[in-house]
């Protein structure tokens, strides 16, 4: 009885397997979630289970001929630690050749794109964007070109129509380019956004330059970000990391600086241990001078954080 069951099953799957391999689908997504404790400098002390950017996405590319293809994307974040969808990720529709790729939808500013591998600490308590204030934007109405690999060097563009932002609908009204060049174990890396109305009503422009060299099992890497009228702060980040085995070990040290006011520091250390490519445990400690990211950013606060990484 349970092998015609089975057998059943298998036949009633087989149609939908058919149509999603005929359409090019894949279906992807990431579960990452950690037990923090944060005790800030005054105040009482917190412990959390975070969902840290878990993920649902689904993507797939036709083949239009001639080397063409049209490309598409759907994701969204899924709160792994009180369940329910959460907002929208990068989501657009687009088409790739030998000239490059042009997308349009919600995506990552190439700004965010410039130095996202030079954040060992990404989604996690010691992310840059935590510890270092960086701002990262991920755009809705976004229209970007990404073009081909030159020699290890890609170049980015996208433009944001405001309509969303302001009303106006100026088809410029915030754009952000970046230059990439990798070659071997040396990455660099800069980037130039004029935001109007996307962050909190600012007008605003800010750069930053990163670079990161790989050696080995070692790896260090450094960012800076002079961030203009955004946050009127220089912010500067200077990570490593050194593989042993199937784990690693990474640290980073980070420094807002603002035109008006005290440097504040922040420092993480943390240690991955990789089960398989698709699964690691991880444990880090973070101290900042200005917040960590799982808590209300303000004042001086550390934290332990233990996490769980599933891809799929």
């Amino acid at each position: 009885m349970k092998k015609k069951l089975l057998a059943l099953a298998v036949a009633a799957a087989l149609p939908m397997v058919s149509q999603a391999a005929t359409a090019d689908v894949t279906i992807y997504g990431k579960v990452h979630t950690s037990i923090d404790f944060v005790d800030p400098d005054s105040g009482d002390s917190i412990y959390d289970v975070t969902s840290r950017a878990s993920r649902l996405g689904f993507k797939g590319s036709e083949d239009l001929g001639d080397g063409l293809k049209l490309i598409w994307k759907m994701e969204t974040t899924y709160n792994t630690a009180e369940g329910g969808f959460g907002s929208g990720r990068n989501t657009y529709i687009g088409l790739a050749g030998g000239w490059g790729t042009f997308l349009y939808g919600k995506h990552d500013t190439p700004m965010k794109m410039s130095t996202g591998k030079l954040d060992i600490f990404g989604d996690e308590m010691g992310d840059y964007n935590a510890t270092a204030g960086l701002v990262d934007i991920r755009a809705n109405d976004a229209i970007a070109y990404v073009s081909p690999n030159f020699s290890g060097l890609t170049l980015v563009g996208a433009v944001v129509p405001d309509a969303d932002y302001d009303g106006d609908g100026d088809f410029g009204g915030a754009y952000s380019v970046a230059a990439m060049y990798s070659n071997g174990g040396l990455f660099l890396a800069g980037a130039y956004e004029q935001l109007d109305d996307l962050v909190g009503g600012a007008d605003a422009n800010h750069w930053r330059i990163g670079a990161g060299f790989d050696m080995g099992a070692f790896h260090i890497g450094a960012v800076y970000a002079d961030q203009g009228d955004l946050t009127s702060s220089d912010n500067y980040v200077i990570n490593g990391s050194w593989k042993f085995g199937n784990n690693k070990l990474k640290a980073e040290w980070a420094q807002v600086d603002p035109d008006n006011g005290s440097k504040s520091d922040a420092w993480a250390i943390g240690l991955d241990h990789n089960f398989s490519k698709r699964t690691k445990m991880y444990v880090q400690y973070a101290d900042s001078e200005h917040g960590l990211q799982s808590t209300n950013p303000s004042g001086e606060q550390s934290g332990v954080s233990f996490g769980m990484v599933h891809k799929f």
